[in-house]
């Protein structure tokens, strides 16, 4: 329960009871020799396979294993050592093996040809084979060189969701655009030219952000759109995945609803015990839960918004009189009832409930700010385990506090 304050400020309180049950790359080994310094893509190119051929003497075989080659990660590549002879005629054993660059398998280093897979890389890289033969007397080596590039990205992102949906209607006036794309975006590509909002071809004044960790973008309006309104919005070609591929652009649009936030509250709800400034009331509370926020030091997450009902609204409403009538400020009654008891009395079968209450407050959203600046009362705000609410305000001129709030809430 929060500290009662003194005087004829502003006032609050909070009471809550819960019913029981409530690819890492691995520096191989070079086979043998140093592995060839880094270099970038334009300084590398193929060496003509010459002058790296060891020459025997006469009679012994000689060994060639093809021209240098390049290759994109993950292509086959296969070099051929089947030029390789020997002058007498003789049979010849092959053995290939790498001599430089991170390590990779050789499935088959017997024979005439080498078939590897090229590995994955981010930058170029060379690796070096030799090729060895022998005719049982004699052998003669070869080498060979293969450079190895990454694979390039030439696929444009994809838009995979985006809030609001295309011809969704009812749109909360407060509600945000966010789009996600299947691969992480040039952030600099992402802003208010790439992505806008219109309504009847008038850009909306907003803020556009991106998020990295899930490739998302997201439009803030300047403030809450209008209610009952078409509006557009455009995702341009400008935006850019991150080897630059352009996206291809869309547009699409939404309709807003009723300025009320009134959630999943029934027509017959509304039309039996809803004033405007109960519509108002609910609207700044699910407004409220739309959002993540901090109650103090404990985060809360954006949570399910509330119905509104009419059993609640009685309780509220009895509790907000009575401390207008007895003057008086407390979740204690004059009859030392509390809200379970107050609850509980209009046939509502709760299995948890909260309660806020204020003083001193003249309108329904500075109440709403006193309480969503304290804890407590931020958190009951904010609980998911409440599904329903109702709330009250009474007037006494002649009490301490002249308007007594009541928020009653509670799930069944």
């Amino acid at each position: 329960m929060s500290d009662k304050m003194h005087g004829p400020v502003p006032r609050l309180l909070t009471l809550t009871l819960l019913s029981a049950l409530l690819a890492s790359c691995v520096d191989g080994g070079s086979g043998g020799g140093e592995k060839a310094a880094s270099s970038t893509s334009s300084e590398i190119s193929n060496v003509a396979n010459a002058g790296n051929i060891s020459r025997p003497t006469s009679g012994a075989p000689i060994a060639d294993a093809g021209p240098d080659q390049d290759a994109t990660a993950g292509e086959t590549v296969t070099f051929d050592g089947s030029a390789s002879f020997d002058p007498d005629g003789d049979p010849l054993a092959f053995l290939w093996e790498q001599i430089d660059g991170d390590t990779i398998s050789l499935p088959d280093d017997r024979s005439p040809g080498l078939t590897l897979i090229a590995p994955g890389v981010m930058a170029p890289n060379r690796y070096r084979f030799r090729l060895s033969v022998t005719d049982g007397a004699s052998a003669s080596t070869d080498t060979v060189e293969l450079i190895v590039f990454p694979v390039l990205d030439v696929t444009p992102p994809l838009l995979v969701s985006r809030s609001p949906g295309a011809n969704e209607t009812g749109v909360a006036p407060g509600t945000t655009i966010t789009v996600v794309f299947n691969e992480p975006l040039a952030a600099s590509t992402v802003n208010a030219q790439s992505m806008s909002l219109r309504q009847s071809m008038v850009t909306v004044p907003g803020t556009v952000s991106y998020s990295a960790g899930t490739f998302s973008a997201t439009f803030t309006p300047d403030s809450e759109l209008d209610a009952d309104t078409p509006f557009a919005v455009s995702l341009s070609s400008d935006i850019t995945d991150a080897a630059g591929n352009p996206y291809a652009g869309t547009t699409w649009s939404f309709t807003t609803g009723s300025a009320f936030n009134l959630g999943p509250t029934g027509q017959g709800t509304i039309d039996a015990c809803m004033s405007d400034a109960d519509r108002q009331m609910l609207t700044l509370v699910n407004n409220a839960r739309a959002q993540a926020r901090s109650c103090g030091s404990e985060p809360h997450p954006a949570v399910s918004a509330l119905a509104w009902h009419c059993s609640l609204e009685q309780a509220a409403a009895g509790h907000s009189t009575d401390m207008a009538n007895n003057n008086f400020f407390s979740h204690t009654g004059s009859d030392g009832l509390n809200a379970g008891h107050r609850i509980s009395a209009t046939s509502y079968p709760w299995r948890a409930w909260g309660e806020n209450i204020a003083a001193g407050y003249a309108t329904v959203e500075s109440a709403m700010a006193g309480w969503l600046g304290s804890p407590g009362h931020c958190s009951n705000i904010m609980n998911a385990g409440f599904t329903e609410m109702g709330a009250a305000s009474a007037t006494n001129p002649g009490s301490d506090y002249r308007v007594y709030w009541t928020q009653v809430f509670a799930d069944r």
